[in-house]
This record gives structure tokens, sequence and C-alpha cells, in this order.
């Protein structure tokens, strides 16, 4: 069997989605300064060869922007880009609007590849398809999911072998309601500095700064 550690793994980080209740380019807004897109790519960095962004106009410091395909086409026809645009063995896919998510839960994810073609976090019942990790075999599927007009995320899972992370492994990184928190409004945005308020004096790399 091949570790994590040998396999060619790239970090999808979608910044392509519509904003409507924050101004266009909502991975840009800032959090204690940094916007959010540059939080999630400081903690997908340290777990991946390479970081792609797809989708939006620009892209962090060390990463590289790849235009949608399918522009408008929702996020399963971005994460198809992506693995379009680069060839790896796993593909991390992290939402640019979760930025309290740490490198410790996504290299858990990782470490867990083995397990299934997908491996997906669940809170709360729901499932978190866009902070996840695909192997490439999982391409096909969700072409085929594409082609048939399927464009919901989860809409090729029934394809394809998933490992759910339930909140039982999730807690061992933090409040699986933090790490997952999705900031879509301008309250959110507050709610996500209160919460790094609470941890201060960590960093951004573990979460916590």
């Amino acid at each position: 069997m091949t570790s994590i550690s040998e396999r060619r793994v790239v970090g999808l980080i979608l910044a392509g989605g519509e904003s409507r209740r924050l101004r266009p380019d909502k991975c840009w807004c800032e959090i204690a300064g940094v916007p959010m897109i540059v939080r999630v790519s400081q903690v997908v960095a340290p777990v991946v060869n390479e970081t792609l962004v797809v989708g939006g106009t620009q892209a962090p410091t060390g990463t590289r922007l790849v235009p949608d395909d399918d522009l408008g086409a929702g996020p399963l026809a971005a994460i198809a880009t992506g693995m379009r645009a680069t060839e790896a063995a796993l593909y991390l896919v992290v939402s640019c609007d979760i930025p309290l998510v740490t490198s410790a839960l996504l290299r858990y994810l990782l470490d867990n590849a083995d397990d299934g073609d997908a491996v997906v976090p669940i809170i709360a019942g729901g499932r978190e398809p866009l902070c996840a990790v695909y192997a490439r075999q999982c391409l096909p599927a969700i072409n085929q999911a594409l082609a048939s007009g399927r464009r919901r995320v989860d809409s090729f899972f029934a394809d394809v072998q998933v490992r759910w992370v339930g909140e039982t492994e999730l807690a061992r990184f933090g409040s699986p309601e933090r790490l997952f928190f999705n900031v879509n409004t301008p309250d959110d945005l507050v709610r996500a500095q209160q919460m790094l308020t609470i941890n201060r004096g960590g960093s951004i790399a573990d979460g916590t700064g």
C-alpha cells in the first residue's frame, strides 16, 4: 500500500461561487485582517503538494488560479475543473468560505484516504462535501453526473466508495461547528471574528489565530 506521503496531493480551493449577501468576491472578505481565502490557503498548503484556486479572479501568493470551465455550474463542476487541471492521486477540496478549518483536520481526512474513493465529514446528519478528499478515480463518476444534469456535489456518491468521518472523530480537532463554520453574511463575519477572539494566541495554520 502506498502511503499518503508518497502520493501527489493537490488542494482545490473553490472560490467561484456567487455571493448575494456579501460583496461579489466574498472570499476576500477579511477576518482579523486576513482574507478568508488566504486563511484557507495557509491551512491547506502544509498538507498538499500544490494548491489551486478554482474560479474567482485572483489567488493568494503560493497558489495557482484556474478559471472555472463551466462558470456558474456549481461546485461539482468546479471540482471537475480542478481535477482536470493537474494530475494527482488525491484532491483535497476546501471551500473558500470555511475560514476556521485547520491543517490538523485536513491532514486527518487525507490520512483516511485508503478507506474509500472519497473521505467526507458528516455533522448533525449533514454532509460536508466541500471540505473533503476525492481520489482521482472519482473523476469519471463526477463527469457522468454532470453529463446527466446532476449538479449536486454529492450526486456521484452512490457510484463511489465513501468513507464518512463522523462527529466523534471530528471532535478530536475542535468543535465541528467551529471547524465547518460557513461565512455567508456580514453577521457570519462578525461571528467568525468572535470565534477567533476566544482562541486568541494560536496560529492560522492550526485554526486558532
